[in-house]
């Protein structure tokens, strides 16, 4: 059988005047083509973006395979999150894939507006984002081990504005809200639910 080359991907924030952690974004490509590719990418990230994709919140995304890069710009719609459910699976999504599929699946199976995976009895992220929770202790936290180590889960954590920790289920009781972060969205965006919107409750 022959086997199908990996393709990834990179999305990455326009704030209407710059893109916002490249660094972060740049080491995580040389991470991906190290592990697959054996070899540093051919090219740079801010070589291989558009210097200027428009004003306002634009989501640029770099679609790469080892030797093919595309990249496409769109305005930026925070999602609409009012609740989560958690799901149990042992799916990978280690890389930045571009096949999205198996995190679609698992999503299908529930009416909820987003997904928690809970995986080996910790929880993860959600199908979009990595999680920030709210301690009552007034400390914020993100799971550990994470399904994705994304690019502000590293910033918010190198600034010291969050800690990892294992969570598991039974811990939710713990929390007051759970925010959603990626490269799109901050913690200032408040794109957050309170943990009694977490089904279903341990």
């Amino acid at each position: 059988m022959e086997t199908v080359a990996p393709v990834f991907l990179e999305t990455i924030k326009w704030d209407g005047s710059a893109y916002r952690n490249l660094p972060l974004h740049e080491e995580r490509l040389k991470r991906t083509f190290r592990k697959y590719f054996r070899r540093d990418p051919g090219f740079r990230l801010a070589e291989a973006l558009p210097a200027n994709p428009g004003p306002g919140l634009i989501r640029t995304r770099l679609v790469y395979s080892e030797d093919s890069q595309s990249v496409a710009t769109l305005p930026y719609v925070f999602p609409a999150i009012q609740n989560a459910a958690l799901i149990d699976s042992d799916v990978y999504y280690g890389e930045k894939f571009l096949d999205r599929e198996s995190l679609n699946a698992l999503k299908a199976k529930t009416r909820a507006d987003e997904i928690i995976i809970v995986k080996e009895g910790l929880l993860t992220d959600s199908s979009i984002a990595n999680l920030v929770f709210a301690g009552r202790d007034g400390q914020l936290y993100t799971p550990e081990p994470p399904l994705l180590f994304g690019v502000k889960r590293a910033a918010l954590l190198r600034a010291g504005k969050v800690r990892t920790r294992a969570i598991r289920p039974c811990d939710l009781r713990e929390f007051e809200w759970l925010s959603f972060v990626n490269a799109m969205i901050d913690l200032e965006d408040e794109i957050r639910i309170p943990t009694q919107a977490i089904w279903p409750r341990p």
